[in-house]
């Protein structure tokens, strides 16, 4: 089980059992507690349980893919093409800052990041504090929004 969070419009927090996890997407970094401070940039990190890929942009940006108990957490924030989105592969819950990333992606889960105006996108919305995943067969058949106050 873990648990997502959104501190402020470009940074997540993910808190599993042994781990708390900040990814600030407009600054590409990664604070988890650890001695050499926070990751920069792109490369494959492994923090406890969680395990992520900071993938290189065109733009000198990174996009992350997390996975944490079978699950795919993508994050792409500003300036991300659509052609770069590629290279998450298969998504289980977004966080991104356009809306058209989510017709690419195919999440089943969708977390609004930044401006973003999720009007368009077909899906129920709910407003909660924090996403709450058990599991796998925990996460929606069909997209929900999860707009995270």
């Amino acid at each position: 089980m873990f648990e997502i969070e959104l501190k402020n419009p470009n940074e997540i927090v993910i808190k599993a059992k042994d781990r708390v996890v900040n990814i600030n997407v407009a600054q590409c970094t990664v604070e988890a507690g650890l001695a050499v401070g926070p990751l920069v940039g792109a490369g494959e990190f492994e923090i406890g349980e969680i395990i992520i890929n900071a993938i290189a942009l065109k733009n000198n940006k990174v996009m992350y893919r997390i996975d944490i108990d079978g699950i795919k957490i993508g994050l792409a924030g500003e300036g991300v093409q659509t052609e770069e989105l590629d290279e998450l592969g298969p998504i289980d819950i977004l966080g991104a800052t356009d809306h058209k990333m989510v017709g690419i992606i195919e999440p089943k889960i969708l977390i609004p990041m930044g401006n973003m105006d999720f009007a368009e996108v077909k899906a129920s919305v709910n407003v909660e504090k924090k996403l709450k995943i058990k599991n796998e067969n925990s996460l929606p058949a069909t997209l929900t929004i999860y707009k995270l106050d």
